[in-house]
């Protein structure tokens, strides 16, 4: 029994599954690191630790559903992404304003992203085409979003912190994908 894949993943696609699983836990848990002790230092206390569980709570319940129910993790993810590119795309009107509040409050945008992309790593151990493909969508459609946003208001070197954060995420993505095929999974 391998912790990072599902049993009923074939041999043939199952070290690109634990590959995929691997990298997305590593990059995925460096960044919670990173931002969850930033936002411990400032603001720090009790408020700080509160945003914090804000933050992670959801990702990590649709992460437990992903681990006990993939089925039913995948129909709530493909509403993940939704809501998230909908909202992106409401976001572009108002990206001075939200821009200045990332400025001077940290990059919520990323926060959002980063929380959309953690139950994939679960979901990706027992269907990873479908993880793989939705986690294709979210990020393509995430990163052309705001990069749309950004240019508008001339912060486009930003952008390019988005694609490079994006970048190990989109290699899990591929992983995912690669394992789906060499497991014939569907993608529907």
């Amino acid at each position: 029994m391998n912790p990072f894949v599902d049993d009923d993943v074939p041999q043939g696609a199952q070290v690109f599954v634990m590959l995929g699983v691997l990298l997305g836990a590593i990059f995925g848990g460096a960044l919670v690191l990173f931002v969850g002790g930033e936002i411990l230092s400032d603001p720090g206390g009790v408020q700080g630790a509160l945003m914090v569980v804000a933050w992670l709570a959801l990702p990590l319940l649709l992460s437990i559903v992903a681990l006990v129910r993939p089925p039913l993790a995948y129909r709530i993810l493909v509403v993940v992404v939704a809501l998230v590119l909908l909202a992106s795309i409401a976001a572009i009107p108002l990206a001075g304003p939200i821009w200045e509040f990332e400025d001077t409050h940290g990059p919520i945008n990323l926060l959002v992203i980063i929380g959309a992309l953690i139950p994939f790593m679960a979901l990706g151990r027992a269907m990873p085409a479908r993880a793989g493909w939705l986690m294709v969508v979210l990020i393509a459609g995430f990163v052309i979003l705001q990069s749309v946003s950004l240019l508008l208001i001339g912060q486009w070197s930003v952008v390019l912190v988005f694609v490079v954060l994006m970048a190990p995420f989109v290699a899990v993505a591929v992983l995912f994908v690669i394992g789906g095929m060499k497991s014939k999974q569907p993608v529907t």
